[in-house]
């Protein structure tokens, strides 16, 4: 059997009748309810066919509950870094753009090694990164490798 929905234990729960025969069940209190009344709390996961509390039925509700899905920059990042870039396109440019502007302090010079610990804080693949963010402009990179510095219009 599958673990019932949240939404169908929370409104079983939410009727009053229900709730009092739940917490005689976990008390272990005598339940004199109707037929009809066990069968709610059988059908909401709440109680066994047998009447008895369903051990864990809370994690499993938990467990099968679906996070909602990411929209905008944050649909890229999964606990706080970035998988991968985007392949091509305006997703690749948004991300690099909210990027640079994010990680990268305005009017002013990095040494790589300092623009690497930045980017470290959102990917493991810090070259791409570095390198992506130079190619699309919002970056630039002195020609001897010594220093970088976001683009002004990289916000």
């Amino acid at each position: 059997m599958t673990a019932p929905s949240w939404q169908k234990v929370l409104s079983t729960l939410a009727g009053a009748r229900s709730l009092e025969l739940y917490a005689r069940a976990v008390l272990g209190q005598p339940l004199d309810a109707t037929p009809k009344e066990l069968q709610r709390l059988v059908d909401a996961g709440l109680l066994t066919p047998e009447h008895a509390v369903a051990d864990g039925l809370f994690k499993e509700v938990l467990a099968t509950a679906t996070a909602p899905t990411p929209k905008g920059m944050d649909r890229f990042f999964r606990d706080g870094r970035i998988d991968g870039l985007p392949r091509a396109g305006q997703d690749r440019t948004d991300l690099l753009a909210h990027l640079a502007g994010r990680l990268l302090p305005a009017d002013e010079e990095l040494g790589e090694p300092e623009v690497n610990r930045l980017l470290a804080t959102v990917t493991h693949d810090i070259p791409t990164l570095r390198r992506a963010l130079v190619d699309h402009g919002f970056v630039e990179r002195r020609p001897d490798g010594s220093g970088y510095r976001r683009v002004a219009e990289a916000t």
